[in-house]
């Protein structure tokens, strides 16, 4: 390791230090969500969005994406459908095996969204428990749905916008930048619900003294409001 890995090293877990007491139970999820390319910060960092427990049908349940394997069954062979996965692990001994040797059998609840129009409901976190429930022929599942899911919209971490201003301040700051930056922020502020106040307080002049920038902002807040 030469000194510079070794400085950088050092860096990373005084940084992780320095910001962990910002980050409560939920802020967690939403970062790792960003890291694992995933919904699950969408429907739990949002404190207003409110959960239920309950017991679902493992028929009123349709698979989810969860790795590229799993996907071509569960979704291409199967199109999502737990009695078409009934149907084929029934038939095909071989993926019944896979499956068996990689499902989980724990007891957790199983974090869910919906119903949707037709009464199904859709896996957030819990696909290898859900599959695992499946082969071993339960006929339902515990879990959390939401009860307000309707009436909020997600939130997203503060780097979002963050990025979106670095990368026109030192890259775009052009009329096309300004334009895409604009854009970009009436995006967010479309459909992440605490997009606006962080516009307001994190991105104020106070903290990004661009006046381009704050130019933009300040429009986009003013259009939010219409």
């Amino acid at each position: 390791m030469t000194k510079f890995e070794k400085y950088i090293k050092n860096l990373a877990i005084h940084e992780e230090k320095k910001n962990k007491f910002f980050l409560n139970s939920r802020n967690k999820i939403l970062v790792n969500a960003g890291i694992g390319l995933n919904w699950i910060g969408d429907y739990v960092a949002n404190p207003k969005i409110k959960y239920r427990k309950t017991s679902i049908s493992v028929d009123k349940v349709l698979f989810t994406g969860t790795n590229p394997k799993w996907n071509k069954i569960l979704i291409d062979q199967c199109q999502k459908n737990v009695n078409n996965f009934k149907e084929l692990i029934k038939n095909d001994n071989n993926i019944k095996k896979k499956l068996l040797g990689e499902a989980s059998f724990g007891n957790e609840l199983i974090l869910m969204r919906g119903p949707d129009r037709e009464g199904f409901y859709r896996i957030i976190d819990g696909m290898h428990r859900f599959v695992g429930a499946v082969l071993k022929d339960k006929r339902t599942v515990s879990a959390y749905i939401p009860v307000n899911e309707q009436d909020h919209l997600p939130v997203c971490e503060a780097h979002v916008i963050y990025d979106l201003i670095r990368g026109f301040q030192r890259h775009a700051k052009d009329q096309q930048g300004k334009r895409e930056l604009y854009y970009s922020l009436k995006l967010l502020a479309r459909t992440y619900e605490n997009v606006i106040g962080l516009l307001k307080k994190r991105f104020n002049f106070k903290y990004v003294a661009d006046q381009e920038v704050q130019k933009i902002i300040k429009k986009v807040i003013m259009e939010n409001k219409k």
